[in-house]
């Protein structure tokens, strides 16, 4: 088939107001090859667009929605064609290329080989897609079983009821221009009755398209499969096989999670480029950035590691070597990289810069052990000791620990990004939908109130130092969103019983791993922290009362509130909730034994829900362990400490210090032992409160306060923030005590030196019975000497 022919067909169904001709592209190409390729792109997006109703109508398949074919979604749109609608594997590898192509030109401009290549394929793809099904247009084969939805440029366009938007689709049905006889003058009757007739088809014909709409939504609402719920799926620890998820074994990535602490290696790197050392758990993606950094400075596309796990690039005029996973390498090798990264340290006119991913215990053992490597140890390992904070060895080599970039900072992008609408639109026209506790989990997931207070989960565990690594973390929410099901096992669920075991699947008991054998995640740091914050197994007057009796208020907008959240939905098994208070309340079955029954089956449920989805942040809180989290929280938030606040930590301490519940009316600081005796006293003006700021840079929130005195300090985390404000309104002493006891010791026992204890005089804590606490007394020591001359003074007096 010839070219031109085939690009003007493209041309004509894109219906753009610009148009050129193929010699005219082939010509501009040399010129500007960038610009080429985003014409290029505007008429792949309706050649796809139109594949997709070709074959949607011949096999009788339910339509995607447009927006599968727009710029920022056609990759989805292009791989349901080969899914869900039997493309050959061969013109989707083609439409693949054709899209990598486009993305290069979005980071960079193009060559003209890549530009000519983005031309070859896209005529191919045309060629491919009219030999299919406008050969049977141009014929006008009446037997086909094809039925054409383009139309010529020039031919009008009919749109059916605005009922078929409600559906997803706007058909256009195409009107066969016919020959026409000429038609003899006709007198008024004649004309009075054609018009009749004329008025009658019209009415018939309006009828058949309204049929044919109603038929049409009927065929739209099937079974679908969403290709990102696979996705999610390879992430899913119950199946044989989730190699999908170690960079090592992709070569082309889907649905990227972009972090800035990648971004900032890559401005670096192509920018002002320094050696760059990025160390962290397996799993933090290490690797993802040595292959997000080759991605974007090299114009090649990414083919895989090689055997060595060495690979160095060009950049302008320099080399970047990558060792995407020093571990990986034999001892030799590894000093022999290390001695060549320490020699570009000395030589002020090197063109040559490393990125190497190494695990933080192998580089240091291995920098320590050769004293060859001296030189490259002074710069590096000061920066283990020193966190992410800029010295000056950092100015030649510079370490990045992923260790403590913030898993709720992560979390926070894999939400959003997996929950925008573009992934979920093919659920809108599944038959499957009322009944589908993924897409359900979706919809609670993308609302305004439930990230957030999923963010509340993962700040705990940063703000007590815990880390999930974004290994962890895809497993996690990945899980929490789908519950380890995918699109089959729903459209599989026919019976009410099975319908109502999906209800297991919903986000809330999901995220706690309920419903889930112990051992699948048991290995994943951070999944136990979770288990001890679950809201399930709180129980709160307040909060119980009204998951019980919060329909039978006489507020409004508490019954609303209720109703809202309890009555109908896929989670609470579509009302059965509802029925079953009711049963409770009428003590059918004596004895109030549906009571029992209710609160084991529904209770920790729903109280999570309630966590998750009641709008009021304070009254939720109460469903925490942590009774001051909210508190702590906002601190951060805001990064101002309330003088109260300040008052209540020294009043921690020192009870904490005595053992005692202490009185200091001045708001001092005692150092006490447990003897009671007192070594110094700080005024709480002496004491310096510090906010730990995020660094954005490095993906890091704010999650500690700091307590210092002079050079000591004290790192306070959520746990210690907990203890200390609970000890201040007369908590217990036992209570979290193992998990702050040996930290608090040391800071006290750095806190004695710092004073020299004067030998004249004592300072205890006495109990005060007017006060009901222990106060400060001041004893005089007097020596032998100075009880005689005491004597001799008095007999003077005599």
């Amino acid at each position: 088939m010839d070219n031109n022919h085939v690009w003007n067909h493209l041309v004509s169904v894109a219906e753009s107001e610009i148009t050129f001709t193929l010699n005219d592209v082939k010509r501009m190409i040399d010129f500007n090859p960038t610009e080429q390729i985003f014409y290029m792109q505007s008429l792949f997006l309706p050649l796809a667009y139109n594949w997709m109703m070709d074959l949607g109508s011949f096999y009788k398949y339910s339509l995607l929605p447009k927006s599968y074919f727009e710029a920022h979604s056609i990759q989805y749109g292009w791989k349901a064609l080969k899914t869900n609608y039997n493309l050959s594997m061969k013109n989707y590898k083609e439409g693949i290329r054709f899209l990598e192509i486009c993305d290069i030109a979005t980071k960079r401009d193009l060559k003209t080989k890549e530009a000519n290549e983005a031309l070859r394929i896209l005529l191919e793809l045309g060629q491919s897609w009219i030999a299919d099904f406008e050969k049977m247009i141009i014929n006008n084969e009446p037997n086909s079983d094809i039925k054409n939805v383009h139309e010529n440029s020039s031919s009008k366009k009919l749109t059916l009821t605005d009922d078929l938007t409600n559906i997803g689709q706007a058909v256009e049905p195409m009107i066969e221009p016919k020959y026409v006889e000429p038609i003899e003058p006709k007198s008024e009757k004649s004309v009075s009755q054609n018009n009749n007739l004329e008025q009658e088809s019209a009415s018939n014909m309006n009828q058949e398209l309204v049929q044919d709409s109603e038929k049409l939504g009927e065929m739209n609402v099937r079974e679908q499969i969403n290709p990102f719920v696979d996705f999610m799926h390879q992430y899913d620890l119950t199946t044989a096989d989730y190699s999908k998820i170690f960079d090592e074994h992709t070569k082309k990535i889907e649905y990227s999670i972009d972090t800035n602490i990648n971004q900032k290696i890559i401005d670096e790197l192509s920018n002002s480029p320094r050696s760059i050392i990025i160390t962290g758990n397996a799993g933090d993606g290490k690797t993802r950035i040595c292959r997000n950094v080759y991605d974007q400075l090299v114009d090649e596309p990414f083919e895989g590691w090689p055997e060595s796990g060495i690979e160095e690039i060009t950049y302008k005029d320099y080399k970047i070597r990558i060792i995407k996973d020093l571990s990986e390498l034999r001892d030799e090798v590894i000093v022999s990289e290390l001695k060549k990264m320490q020699e570009t340290l000395h030589d002020a006119h090197h063109k040559l810069y490393f990125l190497i991913a190494a695990n933080e215990g192998k580089l240091t053992h291995t920098l320590i052990k050769y004293p060859e490597l001296k030189d490259l140890k002074n710069h590096v390992v000061p920066q283990f000791m020193s966190p992410n904070k800029e010295i000056k060895e950092t100015e030649q080599v510079k370490v990045y620990n992923l260790l403590y970039a913030s898993s709720s900072v992560y979390a926070e992008k894999i939400i959003e990004e997996w929950n925008k609408e573009v992934n979920w639109d093919i659920c809108g026209t599944c038959s499957s939908r009322n009944k589908c506790i993924i897409y359900d989990n979706h919809n609670a997931l993308n609302n305004s109130v439930t990230p957030k207070r999923m963010m509340r989960m993962y700040k705990s565990l940063d703000m007590n130092g815990k880390h999930m690594t974004m290994r962890e973390l895809l497993i996690h929410l990945a899980y929490t969103q789908t519950g380890g099901m995918t699109c089959r096992n729903i459209h599989e669920a026919s019976n009410s019983e099975a319908i109502n075991e999906l209800a297991k699947k919903s986000y809330y008991e999901n995220f706690f791993g309920n419903n889930l054998r112990p051992e699948i995640f048991e290995e994943i740091n951070g999944i136990q922290e979770f288990k001890s914050l679950d809201p399930g197994y709180i129980s709160d007057s307040l909060i119980d009362d009204y998951i019980l009796n919060g329909d039978l208020s006489n507020q409004d907008k508490t019954k609303e509130s209720h109703s809202n959240l309890f009555k109908e939905g896929i989670d609470v098994e579509n009302g059965a909730y509802y029925e079953e208070v009711k049963m409770y309340r009428s003590n059918i079955n004596g004895d109030n034994v549906n009571g029992v029954e209710l609160m084991n089956k529904w209770f920790p449920r729903l109280r999570r829900k309630y966590y998750f989805e009641y709008k009021d942040n304070k009254k939720v809180e109460q469903l925490i362990p942590y009774r001051h989290r909210h508190e702590f929280i906002g601190i951060l938030h805001k990064g101002k400490i309330e003088h109260s606040t300040k008052i209540k930590l020294v009043d921690g301490l020192n009870t904490f210090f005595a053992k005692r519940m202490v009185y200091s009316p001045s708001n001092q600081l005692y150092v006490a032992s447990d003897s009671l005796l007192v070594h110094q006293i700080i005024g709480i003006d002496q004491i310096d409160f510090v906010i730990q700021e995020k660094n954005e840079d490095i993906d890091q929130a704010s999650t500690l306060l700091y307590l210092k005195i002079k050079d000591v300090e004290l790192e306070i985390n959520l746990v210690t923030f907990e203890y200390l404000m609970r000890l201040s309104n007369g908590g217990m002493l036992n209570v979290l005590r193992e998990h702050v006891e040996i930290l608090l010791n040391s800071f006290r026992n750095r806190l004695i030196p710092m004073k020299k204890q004067n030998e004249d005089i004592l300072q205890i804590l006495k109990f005060d019975y007017s006060q009901g606490a222990f106060v400060l007394e001041t004893i005089e020591i007097k020596s032998s000497d100075d009880i005689e001359n005491d004597e001799i003074d008095l007999d003077d007096d005599y």
